[in-house]
């Protein structure tokens, strides 16, 4: 089982690599768009940037072209390129890609990721892959993100598209929980139980700090049987300076406690990543992969370059490479001044009309009721001073009230709907 779970963390770990390669700041991937720093605060980056100045000129990637080498040519040949879309304030709104054929010089369309935000916060993904019959855009995932009131990353739900049904269905969800000084202290898996309508733990990581960063997660599998959380595996960081410079990957042994497995090894050219080196443990630490990485002016990632270690030619051998391609654009700053000013008065009576108070003047917000499993309710803009309804129908309990309006900061809160 626990080589299942590596396996699987492996390949999930794959698909990240698109846009923004390897990042010295993350030390851990909870999703293509979510990551854990090495100082561990959450850091939701789909591949724009935003400014809070008035308005500013940034370097976006607008292309990334993957292509895989040929021992026949000794060439690099195409096999994949990115497209990237993003709004007025510099957040992505749309990816795609496309492949090649075997000869080399048809493309088709492969996959599409379109982004949502409520203010600059990351508010749903949703990934479709192309139907060569319908010779259409087909739904297959979707990721549904949910923050507490101060704006810090609560959960994220993954639902799946179920064909049957013709709907998204929850099927996993993680649920990050944080130390008294702000950091990520524990990613909790949990599956969504159909027959019982319920969450089941599933898969936990926990974080230990050293002197601000981190240095251990420690991966944990619930255990039915026991009701207990079972280590499996853990990877210790250590750094030069705010660096990471090694990962070391253990798992647990039934004959022994812990036993190596991996270890990536990064070095760095003017405080950019020039290189990762993977190394696989075979009673000794062995050459398996190596990317080489080639920044610009801005340190942003230009090439990145994948080598395989070829055993039998005592070196390395070229496998693929990503090359991303960037151009100015000129974006309008969004603002991250605290909304608390923003009040409502709790409980809110789902029968009787309520306002908001300090709302600015002369402003249209958005306003959205969102279940805590992160089902959008209702969405209906509302200005300073406006008598809000809610709909009767929608069952007691409690609900997060968000709120957003171009240029401001999301403002979340939590409410108990009442009678």
């Amino acid at each position: 089982m626990f080589k299942k779970l590596i396996l699987i963390l492996s390949v999930v770990t794959a698909t990240f690599s698109q846009l923004t390669a390897q990042n010295p700041q993350i030390s851990h991937q909870i999703t293509q768009s979510c990551s854990v720093t090495t100082d561990g605060k959450i850091l939701i980056h789909t591949g724009g940037h935003y400014t809070t100045a008035l308005s500013e000129q940034l370097q976006l990637c607008d292309s990334l072209h993957s292509s895989t080498y040929d021992t026949v040519s000794s060439t690099f040949k195409n096999t994949k390129h990115f497209l990237y879309s993003y709004d007025m304030g510099g957040l992505l709104i749309e990816s795609s890609s496309k492949t090649i054929d075997k000869s080399g010089t048809s493309w088709s369309n492969s996959q599409q990721t379109g982004y949502k935000y409520s203010g600059y916060l990351l508010f749903e993904e949703t990934y479709k892959s192309w139907d060569k019959t319908l010779q259409d855009w087909a739904d297959f995932m979707k990721y549904k993100y949910s923050y507490e009131s101060d704006n810090s990353l609560l959960t994220i739900f993954n639902l799946p598209w179920d064909a049957d049904s013709s709907e998204f269905k929850y099927s996993t969800k993680d649920m990050i929980s944080y130390d008294a000084n702000s950091r990520v202290s524990a990613v909790t898996n949990q599956k969504f139980n159909k027959n019982l309508g319920s969450w089941d733990n599933y898969l936990r990581i926990n974080f230990t700090y050293s002197g601000g960063y981190v240095s251990e997660k420690l991966y944990q599998v619930f255990n039915k049987t026991s009701m207990l959380w079972d280590d499996y595996q853990k990877e210790t960081i250590t750094y030069n300076g705010s660096n990471k410079t090694e990962v070391v990957m253990q798992v647990k042994s039934a004959t022994t406690n812990w036993e190596n497995y991996s270890k990536n090894v990064f070095a760095y050219d003017n405080a950019a990543m020039s290189s990762m080196t993977e190394y696989l443990w075979y009673g000794s630490w062995m050459d398996s992969r190596k990317i080489l990485y080639t920044c610009n002016s801005d340190k942003l990632v230009t090439l990145a370059l994948t080598l395989q270690w070829a055993a039998h030619l005592n070196s390395y051998r070229d496998i693929s490479q990503e090359e991303s391609y960037y151009s100015q654009h000129q974006v309008f700053g969004i603002s991250e001044t605290p909304a608390n000013s923003i009040i409502v008065n709790n409980p809110v009576s789902k029968h009787a009309a309520f306002q908001l108070s300090g709302l600015n003047e002369n402003t249209q917000y958005l306003m959205k009721l969102i279940s805590v499993n992160g089902t959008l309710l209702m969405s209906l803009p509302v200005i300073s001073g406006q008598s809000i309804q809610l709909n009767s129908q929608i069952p007691n309990g409690i609900y997060i009230l968000n709120l957003s309006a171009p240029g401001l900061k999301t403002w979340n809160q939590k409410i108990l709907l009442t009678d």
